[in-house]
C-alpha cells in the first residue's frame, strides 16, 4: 500500500493493490469494493451465493459489504486485486448511497473497457513495484481508472445501496462481542442489551452503517469459522454444525448452499478432488517474477486501435482524457529532467 511519506511534494492516493496465490474458501466481507483480476488458472468466485467460474483474464467487481470466496480449481491460481474505499468516490462529490457496480465478465464477456481496465491495473503493479512512477503519475493513473468504472460500471438503478458507515462507529460494542460469541446462542434482543439500544434501533443503525442486517452478519460469521473447520475430513458435517453457533444441521445446511450455493457436502468433494494452499498465499520468487513480466507486458499493450475505432463519444472520450493525460505526464518529466 503506498504510503504518503513516499513522495512529500505530491501525496500520492492511498490505495491496496495485492498479487497472491489462491488457495481453499475463506469467506469474507469488507467496506472496500473488489475489483479482481485472476492472472492464471481457474477459479471458483462465489459471491453472496453466486458462483462464478473465472478462468485466465477475467475481471469480476465485488460491492462493498458483499460476502464473498474464492477457490482454486487448478493447482496454480494467481491473482491481481485492488481494493476501492467508497470514500474516495464520496470524498470527489460522487453519491454511491444508491446503487451498485456491475462489472463481471463471466456474464458480460465483451466490453470495450476490459483491457484499458487490466492495462492501468497493471500500470499500477508496475509503477509501484519497480519505484519508476512519480506519485502524479500514480494518481493519474488511479483516478483513470477509478472514474472508468464508475462511468461505465455503476447501475444507479441498483437494488444493492452502498452503506453510510460513521467514523466511530455506534456497533463497535455489538461488533466485537459477535465474532467473539457467533459460537452461542446470540439474539437480537440479547446484542441490544450489550450496546443499551433497543432491538428496533440496534436493528436500523446495523443495516444502516453495513448494509447487512443483524442476522445476517451473525451467519456470515458462524460460516467463515465452519468452512475452516470443513476442512478437517475428520470432523463431521453436524458437529462443525454446532460447534459454529448453528441449532442443527439442517439449518447450516440451508444457510450454506444459500451464501455459497452448495452444500457443505458437496464443498468437502470440491476439496478432495486435490490439494490446495491455504487462501491468499505470499507469492514465491518464480511467481513473482512471472506476475511482474505479465504486468510490464499488460501495462506497455497498446489500446490505441481498440479505442480509437469506437464511435461511442463517452469511449473516445475516456481515451483522449487518457492520452492527454499521458502526454503531459511525459512533459512534466522532461521539465523535471532539464
Amino acid at each position: 500500500m503506498l504510503s504518503n511519506q513516499h513522495f512529500q511534494s505530491t501525496p500520492a492516493v492511498n490505495f491496496d493493490l495485492l498479487a497472491y496465490t489462491i488457495g481453499s474458501y475463506h469467506y469474507n466481507w469488507h467496506p472496500q469494493i473488489e475489483l479482481f483480476w485472476l492472472l492464471q488458472g481457474h477459479v471458483e468466485v462465489n459471491v453472496d451465493g453466486r458462483r462464478y467460474d473465472l478462468k485466465a483474464n477475467d475481471l469480476i467487481l465485488i460491492n462493498a459489504n458483499c460476502g464473498h470466496a474464492t477457490f482454486a480449481l487448478d493447482p496454480e491460481c494467481l491473482a491481481l486485486r485492488l481494493h476501492i474505499a467508497p470514500a474516495f468516490y464520496t470524498s470527489q462529490g460522487l453519491d454511491l448511497s444508491h446503487g451498485a457496480f456491475h462489472l463481471n465478465s463471466v456474464t458480460t464477456p465483451q466490453h470495450r473497457d476490459y483491457q484499458t481496465i487490466r492495462q492501468i491495473l497493471a500500470q499500477l503493479y508496475t509503477g509501484l513495484h519497480q519505484s519508476n512512477w512519480s506519485a502524479f503519475e500514480l494518481n493519474a493513473a488511479y483516478f483513470q481508472l477509478t472514474n472508468l468504472l464508475h462511468h461505465d460500471f455503476f447501475d444507479t438503478q441498483a437494488t444493492i445501496a452502498y452503506p453510510r458507515p460513521k467514523k466511530q462507529s455506534s456497533l463497535s460494542r455489538v461488533i466485537d462481542n459477535l465474532n467473539q460469541h457467533y459460537d452461542q446462542p446470540v439474539t437480537l434482543e440479547s446484542a441490544a442489551a450489550i450496546s443499551h439500544y433497543s432491538t428496533a434501533y440496534l436493528s436500523r443503525i446495523f443495516k444502516a452503517e453495513l448494509g447487512i442486517n443483524f442476522y445476517e452478519y451473525l451467519t456470515r460469521c458462524r460460516l467463515q469459522h465452519a468452512i475452516a473447520d470443513l476442512e478437517d475430513p475428520n470432523r463431521k458435517i453436524a458437529d462443525v454444525a454446532l460447534k459454529n453457533g448453528f441449532q442443527e444441521v439442517k439449518s447450516f445446511n440451508l444457510m450454506f448452499k444459500r451464501h455459497f450455493g452448495q452444500t457443505p457436502s458437496n464443498y468437502r468433494e470440491h476439496l478432495s478432488q486435490g490439494p490446495r494452499s491455504a487462501f491468499k498465499q505470499p507469492l514465491t520468487h518464480t511467481q513473482t517474477a512471472w506476475v511482474q513480466a505479465q504486468m510490464t507486458h499488460w501495462a506497455q499493450l497498446a489500446t490505441v486501435d481498440q479505442l480509437s475505432a469506437c464511435e461511442s463519444c463517452a469511449y473516445k472520450l475516456h481515451f483522449e482524457e487518457y492520452q492527454a493525460l499521458k502526454t503531459k505526464v511525459a512533459q512534466l518529466k522532461n521539465l523535471l529532467n532539464q
